[in-house]
């Protein structure tokens, strides 16, 4: 059986969104079934997608055909982004599209997987079905419109935006949401309930072989935190909509950020009469530049170390030698539960070192509680935060078990992934595959 995966993130791309699909390429084989890749040409990269050459090999029954993003999109593509009427890489998918069925015709795929975002990318998989025929999985590794990240000009572009997001979820042969939560709101969007699964992302149990990791000597209590944080010069509390600033959901985008992390250690700082021997935060990652004039304000900089983008191997072993591990996400208004977990929340539970999850209400939360593997704070709580360092700190324990995780492996999720291409492909009229928050150990 063969897949092609439309894929923009892939090695030797780094960072978060590349992970999911690179991972199942390489397990996909064990299933019988090989990948054809269709991804964007190297050179387009930014801070939040860097090169990473030890990204996991994804093996030789893998094949990736690079696009290149074009120099100038049509005329027509030029007057809906002058409108603010695109999506996002419109022109790359543009050009993937006409790439994909060329391929297609040659090498006849069973079947074919477009991972968003960028959201553009779901014509590619759209354009195959409706041309060849072939069967189509839409995988969302986040929640499009239902995004409170993603900004619109007016409410009409807002409506814009979600009507492509329902015409995805209603013309797919099948959906894959990235957490329970988003399948709810995916069904109630109008996704087939029989044909709409959840496949989170997960840990790879190969990243975690080996020796033991080499813990910090210097006495100190190691906090890290691996993956990016945004600005912090944002305004504290939830969004809200106004004048080319509409939103589907209200975030409050400050808890996406280091802000109350740092506030948070010069909190525990002031506590202890200024000492500050007995603390390091470690920060791996995309760091916006505004971080360390906060630090500078707040008197910490002693306490913090910005230590760039590290290779994804090298972040594992990054967690694995911190004696805890802090996991944000912005906040969502009373009453609403968070539609994301942070992808780099199931690396640090199989890391074994406690957590420190600045998270709402939501799923990932959820599965902080239910493993009992650290501490859940409200994301925008300063004190709070201060006072899970110091309980971390004293305590000075381990975390989650690893064998616990196991519905979280990559090679489980790859199985499951297995199963929905078949159905895919047999034109099943439903797959069942169970939640795997209810399959912990």
């Amino acid at each position: 059986m063969r897949a092609l995966v439309v894929a923009y993130y892939f090695p030797p791309k780094g960072g978060a969104g590349t992970q999911r699909f690179a991972k199942f390429c390489k397990y996909l084989p064990a299933h019988g079934i090989d990948s054809i890749v269709v991804s964007v040409a190297e050179a387009a990269r930014s801070a939040y997608a860097p090169t990473d050459d030890a990204t996991l090999a994804i093996g030789e029954r893998t094949e990736v055909v690079r696009v290149a993003v074009p120099e100038r999109g049509s005329w027509s593509r030029r007057l809906r982004r002058a409108l603010r009427l695109q999506l996002d890489d419109d022109e790359w998918a543009d050009a993937a599209l006409a790439r994909a069925l060329a391929v297609a015709r040659e090498r006849r795929p069973d079947v074919v997987v477009t991972t968003l975002s960028p959201y553009a990318c779901y014509r590619i998989g759209e354009g195959l079905q409706r041309e060849l025929g072939i069967p189509w999985v839409v995988d969302l590794r986040d929640p499009w419109a239902l995004d409170g990240w993603r900004v619109y000009a007016t409410s009409w572009h807002a409506r814009h935006d979600l009507a492509h997001m329902r015409r995805a979820l209603t013309r797919a042969d099948f959906v894959i949401a990235n957490v329970p939560e988003c399948r709810r709101e995916f069904v109630a969007l109008g996704a087939d309930p029989a044909r709409t699964v959840v496949i989170p992302n997960g840990f790879d149990a190969e990243d975690f072989a080996g020796p033991e990791p080499v813990r910090h000597g210097d006495g100190r209590f190691h906090l890290a935190h691996i993956g990016t944080l945004h600005d912090v010069d944002v305004p504290e509390g939830l969004t809200g909509n106004r004048f080319r600033r509409v939103r589907h959901r209200q975030i409050a985008p400050l808890g996406r950020t280091g802000h109350y992390l740092l506030h948070a250690v010069a909190e525990w700082r002031r506590r202890r009469g200024g000492r500050g021997d007995e603390l390091a935060v470690d920060l791996y990652g995309h760091v916006d530049a505004s971080h360390r004039a906060l630090m500078e304000r707040l008197g910490i900089a002693d306490l913090v170390t910005m230590h760039g983008y590290v290779p994804h191997r090298a972040s594992i072993a990054a967690a694995c030698a911190a004696d805890a591990l802090f996991v944000p996400l912005h906040d969502v208004p009373a009453g609403e539960r968070a539609l994301v977990v942070p992808g780099k929340m199931y690396e640090a539970l199989a890391s074994e070192r406690p957590v420190i999850a600045a998270l709402p209400d939501g799923d990932g939360a959820d599965l902080v509680r239910r493993l009992d593997a650290g501490i859940v704070v409200p994301p925008t709580d300063a004190a709070a935060l201060a006072d899970a360092i110091e309980t971390l700190r004293v305590r000075r324990g381990p975390g989650t078990s690893r064998a616990r995780l196991s519905a979280f492996t990559r090679t489980r999720l790859t199985a499951d992934l297995a199963r929905v291409l078949q159905a895919a492909v047999a034109k099943a009229p439903s797959v069942s595959l169970p939640d795997p928050w209810t399959r912990l150990s």
